[in-house]
């Protein structure tokens, strides 16, 4: 399974931040997906990566000549813009899990979420890792959205989490969910 990774690059996040995010991707970094994320090497981003190699884990890195120089991952795609890194990522994950980050992953959230809405995606996973609250307002105005009738019920497109434990247990049900469908197509 092909678990995509959205998070803050910013080293002057703050360590809270920072710790949290790691310890989520150590729960799930021992359980054989291969990863797919920026290709920078700041921050959350390069914390994440730390953790993912040490676990041994494929790491498909997505971004600009200057970052992939920089980088090490197994695999490196260049793309032009920071928008073809955001589709690149979704269109090569099975499930994306977005972490506590800035306006960059905010922004991407809001995108794939729109579009997970506007093409009826219903095989992409979406994942908001929201420990400690920290979207708690984004996910408030969603609602009050949807209660002014400004929007769908944007809720149901994308799965809330709040822990560790709980990500990884959400990420193996996926992954039993995407094996059944590939067993039951192969029967066919």
């Amino acid at each position: 399974m092909n678990v995509g990774i959205m998070c803050g690059s910013r080293d002057t996040a703050s360590m809270e931040s920072r710790l949290s995010n790691s310890r989520a991707v150590s729960e799930i970094a021992d359980m054989g997906y291969t990863f797919v994320m920026g290709a920078g090497e700041t921050g959350s981003m390069r914390d994440v990566k730390e953790i993912l190699r040490e676990n041994g884990n494929m790491l498909i890195t997505v971004g600009n000549k200057f970052e992939l120089d920089r980088t090490n991952a197994d695999v490196k795609v260049e793309v032009s813009s920071t928008f073809k890194r955001a589709e690149h990522i979704y269109e090569n994950s099975d499930v994306i899990i977005f972490l506590d980050g800035g306006t960059g992953t905010l922004s991407e959230f809001t995108s794939f979420l729109n579009n997970k809405i506007e093409t009826d995606d219903k095989k992409k996973e979406l994942v908001l890792v929201n420990i400690d609250g920290v979207y708690n307002k984004q996910i408030d105005d969603l609602k009050r959205k949807y209660k002014e009738g400004l929007a769908s019920n944007t809720l149901t497109y994308f799965k809330e989490v709040r822990s560790p434990l709980e990500l990884k247990a959400y990420l193996e049900k996926v992954e039993n969910k995407l094996n059944n469908v590939e067993e039951r197509s192969r029967v066919r």
